[in-house]
């Protein structure tokens, strides 16, 4: 194929595997490039940061999809610790180098652990298909403290796209609108605080913090489990550890 642009692709394509394997590899093979096509956070994201910072103080926030390491280390100078993971070897050999404590997770399939403070993931979520957005969504839930936050960014728009910028190779996006996106985290445990519309370098983003509701959820399952099979989320823990008081579970 030729060298695309985002609008160039629209849908699906033929590639031999899941669009996130595709997405993955071609991260891995396009490591150096993209630490060469994507800066530090610039005003903006700082700004985004920050917030998230204020809500969280010194607490433990996980990071999906790490990269380069920039917006952690952002973060930590804020006072939050945070814990780095990526799903692409190269960038966690390149945080461990850096003498970061790190490691390999697969937001589509792997366990979040926690109880964390927050959970965190700049520009990671809009690769994942819809289904897989609202599964993390409800593993996210239950990865967070009583009162826990989730910050994640999105593209604004409409269906789903394939591009070859900045790496020269495939990825696969997914788009959103607000109303879907907030239709989404309320199903799924989460009460929005704020969702702002952010204008890119390129494209229109969608920056999200959200809380953690009071109530227990039931989960969509995740792809080991038995189709329509739910996965209970425990109720809220509370700081420490401990788990709220228990209610019956239930699903939107």
């Amino acid at each position: 194929m030729e060298n695309v642009s985002v609008s160039d692709e629209p849908g699906s394509l033929p590639y031999d595997a899941p669009a996130g394997d595709v997405t993955l590899r071609s991260y891995e093979a396009g490591a150096d490039a993209y630490l060469q096509q994507s800066p530090p956070p610039g005003t903006r994201v700082r700004a985004y940061l920050d917030q998230l910072a204020d809500l969280v103080v010194a607490g433990t926030v996980l990071e999906l999809g790490s990269g380069p390491g920039w917006d952690a280390a952002y973060l930590e100078s804020r006072g939050p610790r945070v814990v780095r993971t990526d799903a692409v070897n190269a960038f966690v050999d390149l945080l461990l180098a850096a003498g970061h404590p790190a490691r390999l997770l697969d937001v589509r399939v792997d366990d979040f652990g926690g109880p964390y403070d927050a959970v965190m993931a700049n520009a990671v979520l809009l690769h994942l298909s819809r289904e897989q957005f609202v599964d993390v969504l409800g593993r996210a839930r239950c990865a967070v403290a009583h009162h826990g936050v989730l910050a994640f960014t999105v593209k604004e728009g409409d269906g789903e796209r394939w591009s070859r910028a900045k790496l020269g190779l495939p990825r696969h996006f997914t788009y959103w609108r607000e109303p879907e996106l907030r239709s989404a985290l309320e199903a799924n445990g989460w009460q929005v605080l704020s969702l702002e519309h952010v204008t890119g370098r390129v494209e229109p983003w969608l920056f999200v913090v959200a809380r953690a509701d009071e109530k227990p959820r039931r989960v969509r399952p995740v792809t080991d489990r038995e189709p329509g099979s739910p996965m209970i989320c425990p109720p809220a823990l509370k700081p420490g550890g401990r788990r709220a008081s228990a209610g019956p579970s239930w699903s939107s």
